[in-house]
């Protein structure tokens, strides 16, 4: 991880043009970890937090309430649950059915796994992500989460829970300039 945002800022500066307006920096991708394995404690408390926003974590290990995992156990790719894009759904929306198909967390090496912590919704391996990061935007410019979706329609076809996300991207002098109509 170190590596990526090595080259995130190599990137960046390499390819930055002086007349340009950068409106929005996401990264995705399957990072191969999660945020609720004890074994991927390392990761969960990576920099890259602090670069970019994480719209699904509440915090190192700990995700937010609606999340759900996107790792699906191989072995249950092709049953009557998972398989179709209206049956994934129905599954992920029931937490008993999400337990027997999502990957739950990997403990650390001889630790016992304690998972969900009382009263937390059972959520599983997420480990495909979409980060935003508002630092590196034109100073006008703020990106805002509007929505997080987990799509079904590959079900049967892969053991990942893609995910997208909408941003709303804002100039701030529209913003300033609404609020001055708004008073007259």
């Amino acid at each position: 991880m170190n590596m990526v945002t090595k080259w995130i800022t190599d990137f960046q500066a390499a390819n930055t043009v002086p007349d340009e307006d950068v409106v929005f920096d996401i990264l995705c991708g399957d990072l191969n970890f999660d945020n609720c394995s004890p074994d991927d404690v390392l990761e969960q408390n990576h920099s890259l937090f602090e670069m970019y926003i994480d719209p699904c974590r509440a915090g190192p290990g700990k995700e937010k309430s609606w999340v759900i995992g996107t790792l699906l156990e191989q072995p249950t790719l092709y049953e009557e649950d998972v398989k179709s894009p209206d049956s994934l759904q129905r599954t992920l929306g029931d937490e008993k059915l999400r337990k027997q198909y999502i990957s739950p967390p990997i403990p650390a090496a001889g630790e016992p796994l304690v998972y969900p912590e009382n009263d937390q919704p059972w959520i599983g391996r997420r480990i495909d992500y979409i980060l935003y990061r508002q630092t590196s935007l034109s100073k006008p410019y703020t990106a805002e989460l509007e929505e997080v979706h987990f799509i079904t329609h590959l079900a049967g076809l892969t053991d990942h829970i893609p995910v997208s996300v909408t941003l709303g991207v804002r100039k701030d002098s529209e913003d300033t300039e609404n609020k001055n109509h708004e008073r007259n």
